[in-house]
C-alpha cells in the first residue's frame, strides 16, 4: 500500500494540469466551512480516541512504552494523507461514487465486496467503538457521582439496548437524516469546545510537555522500536491513520460529493481536514493519557480497551474536574450517536438492495456490535482492522488502475 500510494501520488501530481483546471475564482468562506465541518464531524469522535489508545498498547512492551506511536503516525501521514487528495479529486472529476469508481476501474464484484466490507466496517466496527465509548463515560460518571458499579448485564440492558432501540426506531421511521444533520451541527460545536478543553488541560500541565516529548523520542529509539519495531510501528501507525482520518476508505469522497467547490479545492479541503483530524486525535489523546499514566496511580496502559478509556477519562477529571468531564461526556455521546446514525447513511446509499433489507441488515449489525462491545471488545477491534485493510486495498487498487489506464486522457474523453 505504501508503494502503490506513492505511485498514485506521483501520477496525480504529474497529470494534475491535464485532468483538472485550477480554480481562479475567489475562495468563499461558507463553502470552506461547509466542507471542513462536514468532514471533521464525520471523522473526529470516540473511535479516534479508542484507536490511538489501542495503538499505544500495541506498540508498547506489555504496557511499557508505547508513546512512539505518535512519531509512527506522523511518518505514516506523509505516505497516506496525499491519497485523500487523489481519492477526492478522482471522484470529483469522474463524477463517480467510490463504488461506481471501483466498478468502472476494477469490476462489479470488487465493487460489491468493497460495499459490503465498508458497511460492516461502519455499522459493526466503528459503531462498536462508539458504543464502547458511550458506556465507558456513563459507567465512570455513575461510579464517581452515585457510587454504583455497572455489571456487564447492566451495561447491556440499561445503556446499549436503549440506544439500539432508539436508533432502530429512527431508522425504521426514516428520520435518520434529520437526526444526523442536527447532531452534525451540534458535534461541530462540541469539537470546538473539545479543542478549547485541551488548551486548558495543556496550560494546567505545561510543565509536563518536555517529559511528554522525551517519552516519545526515547520509546521511538529504543531497541525494540529501532529493530522489529520499524515494521510493527509502520503497520500500526498506518492502521490508525486509516481509522482516524479514513484515508483510502472512500468516505472522504462521499463527504465531498455536495461540497460545491471545484475538484482541486474540494480535494485540498478534504486533505486539510484529514491532517487536522489526525493531529487532534493523536496529540490530544496521547498527551492526556500519557500525563495520567506518569502522574496518577490508577492510570495504566493495559490490554483491556475499556480500562484504557477509563484511564483517559480519569486523567481528564484529575486536571480539569467536572468541567472537563462534562465536555468529554458530551463529546463521546454526541459523536457516538452521529457515527451510529451516519453508518446507516453509508449503508443506505451504497448497498443495492431493498429498503427493508437494508434496515434489517443494519439493525442486526449494530445489535451484534452492541453485545460484543460489552462482552468482547477485542473482536470488534480486530475485525475493524481487517475490514479497513480490505476496503482500503480495493479502493487504492482502483485508483492505481485509474492512474495507469485512464488519467492521461480522461479530460479529453469527457
Amino acid at each position: 500500500m505504501i508503494t502503490v500510494g506513492i505511485f498514485i501520488t506521483y501520477r496525480t501530481i504529474r497529470f494534475l494540469k491535464i485532468i483538472s483546471e485550477k480554480d481562479k475564482t475567489e475562495w468563499k468562506f461558507s463553502k470552506i466551512k461547509s466542507s471542513i465541518s462536514i468532514s471533521l464531524s464525520s471523522k473526529i469522535g470516540t473511535g479516534a480516541i479508542i484507536g490511538v489508545l489501542a495503538a499505544m498498547w500495541k506498540t508498547s512492551n506489555n504496557g511499557v512504552g508505547g508513546e512512539s506511536i505518535v512519531l509512527w503516525v506522523i511518518i505514516g501521514m506523509f505516505f497516506l494523507v496525499p491519497l485523500t487528495y487523489s481519492e477526492v479529486l478522482f471522484s470529483q472529476i469522474t463524477k463517480k461514487t467510490p463504488r461506481d469508481f471501483i466498478d468502472f476501474n476494477v469490476n462489479k464484484k470488487a465493487g460489491a465486496v468493497y460495499t459490503v466490507c465498508l458497511v460492516i466496517l461502519y455499522s459493526f466496527g466503528f459503531v462498536g467503538f462508539q458504543l464502547t465509548g458511550i458506556q465507558s463515560v456513563v459507567k465512570i460518571f455513575v461510579s464517581k457521582n452515585f457510587n454504583y458499579e455497572f455489571t456487564a448485564n447492566g451495561l447491556l440492558m440499561y445503556i446499549i439496548v436503549p440506544i439500539i432501540i432508539v436508533v432502530s426506531i429512527i431508522v425504521i421511521t426514516k428520520n435518520h437524516k434529520l437526526f444526523i444533520n442536527t447532531l452534525g451541527y451540534m458535534i461541530s460545536f462540541v469539537i470546538l469546545i473539545y479543542v478549547i478543553f485541551f488548551v486548558i488541560f495543556l496550560f494546567l500541565t505545561i510543565e509536563f510537555v518536555p517529559q511528554y516529548i522525551s517519552f516519545i523520542w526515547k520509546d521511538f529509539i529504543n531497541f525494540k522500536s529501532a529493530s522489529i519495531g520499524i515494521p510493527i510501528g509502520l503497520i500500526i501507525g498506518f492502521q490508525r491513520i486509516i481509522q482516524i482520518s479514513e484515508t483510502g476508505l472512500g468516505t472522504s469522497a462521499l463527504a465531498s460529493s455536495d461540497g460545491g467547490n471545484s475538484p482541486r479545492r474540494e480535494a485540498l479541503l478534504q486533505t486539510i481536514s484529514t491532517i487536522i483530524t489526525t493531529f487532534i486525535a493523536l496529540i490530544i489523546t496521547s498527551y492526556v493519557f500519557t500525563y495520567g499514566r506518569y502522574n496518577l496511580l490508577n492510570v495504566n496502559l493495559t490490554g483491556n480497551g475499556v480500562e484504557r478509556i477509563s484511564g483517559y477519562l480519569t486523567s481528564i477529571i484529575s486536571v480539569t474536574g467536572y468541567l472537563g468531564s462534562g465536555i468529554i461526556m458530551t463529546f463521546f455521546i454526541l459523536s457516538g450517536l452521529t457515527t451510529v446514525l451516519g453508518s446507516f447513511h453509508y449503508l443506505n446509499t451504497t448497498m443495492h438492495i431493498s429498503q427493508n433489507k437494508r434496515i434489517t441488515f443494519y439493525i442486526c449489525l449494530i445489535t451484534l456490535s452492541g453485545i460484543l462491545s460489552v462482552s468482547n471488545f477485542d473482536v470488534i477491534f480486530d475485525a475493524a482492522d481487517l475490514l479497513m485493510f480490505i476496503v482500503a486495498s480495493i479502493n487504492i487498487f482502483a485508483m492505481f488502475i485509474f492512474v495507469i489506464k485512464y488519467i492521461k486522457n480522461y479530460k479529453i474523453k469527457n
